[in-house]
């Protein structure tokens, strides 16, 4: 093992985190644009970024049901999941191409930790698209024989702890593709190959996210998250006013449907733009009670992400030995 190699692997697994990160939001933002078309939406365009979220624009007509807003919001974070499966099980495949056993390994790290921790960070602060998909069905508006807030516990606590098993398994399968490049005649000399390699590639990769000034609900840790909640009952009231002032005689009940369904049906890329700007208005108004905000999910899921790699560092000889196959060229 020369430093030459470890630097020149190192690199290659910084530029795959970043390709897989990208690769993985065009799936997402055109996973929300292909199911939305098929069910009967207007297609307005899709960006991807050098970094951060992108975003898929599509717009149903008003009498859309909640189902098809449903499908087509929860496809993207779902994209992420299950390519992220899939890859993670093709990787295990002893395919004579280690380029390639890299390649899907880390796709599936990269996505599959991605999407859980931003379906778990959408739901636990209610923001982008899972909280927006759960709206769809339980619109705040109105009263529901289940508790949207009990859902969204319920489902967040699943999906963290998701997050932790799923972090053994990637982990296991990683260090079996490591083994190919450095196989290891020790635990000790496996764990200083991912200390020389994975770790500095990761922290690069995040390094360059900072400093893009790049910003994303999966990796809220408070702050202004504490105003989402608010900013969307208020979004959602102004809707059930207007509403009613157009249909003086609509029932509550539907009035509480249109507007909710207004609200999600903003388009993704101007999401934020609405978001800030019925913000603002609250704080000029001095709208109170000043949110308390929640305790931050992130370092929750990083502890579990640790617990979850620290388990399969702690079995990495046998499973590496069982999981690694053909050595490529």
């Amino acid at each position: 093992m020369t430093w030459r190699r470890l630097f020149g692997f190192t690199v290659a697994l910084t530029l795959l985190i970043w390709i897989t990160s990208r690769l993985g939001v065009a799936l997402h933002e055109s996973s929300h644009l292909l199911v939305s078309g098929l069910l009967g939406a207007d297609i307005a365009g899709l960006h991807v970024p050098l970094f951060g979220d992108g975003y898929g624009n599509f717009s149903f007509a008003g009498d859309t049901g909640a189902t098809p807003r449903f499908l087509a919001l929860i496809i993207g974070p779902m994209s992420h999941i299950l390519g992220g499966v899939i890859t993670m099980l093709l990787s295990r495949i002893p395919f004579r191409s280690r380029w390639l056993r890299l390649f899907l390994i880390t796709y599936g790290a990269v996505n599959l930790l991605a999407g859980l921790q931003y379906l778990g960070s959408g739901l636990y602060y209610g923001y982008g698209d899972p909280a927006d998909a759960l709206i769809a069905y339980l619109p705040p508006c109105r009263p529901h024989p289940v508790s949207a807030d009990v859902v969204t516990t319920i489902a967040t606590v699943v999906v963290i702890g998701t997050l932790g098993v799923s972090a053994y398994f990637l982990t296991r399968d990683y260090l079996a593709v490591q083994e190919l490049w450095f196989p290891a005649g020790s635990q000790r000399v496996r764990f200083r190959t991912l200390l020389l390699t994975a770790v500095p590639a990761v922290a690069i990769f995040i390094g360059a996210f900072m400093l893009s000034g790049s910003e994303s609900p999966t990796f809220y840790a408070g702050g202004d998250s504490r105003w989402n909640e608010p900013v969307r009952d208020y979004q959602i009231a102004t809707g059930i006013a207007a509403d009613l002032r157009a249909h003086p005689d609509a029932d509550a009940a539907d009035s509480c449907r249109r507007a909710a369904n207004d609200y999600v049906n903003v388009f993704i890329g101007d999401r934020e733009t609405e978001h800030q700007q019925t913000l603002n208005e609250l704080r000029s108004r001095g709208v109170p009670p000043e949110p308390t905000g929640k305790l931050p999910l992130l370092p929750v899921s990083a502890a579990l992400l640790a617990l979850g790699a620290c388990l399969a560092l702690l079995r990495s000889g046998r499973a590496a030995h069982e999981l690694v196959g053909h050595d490529a060229n």
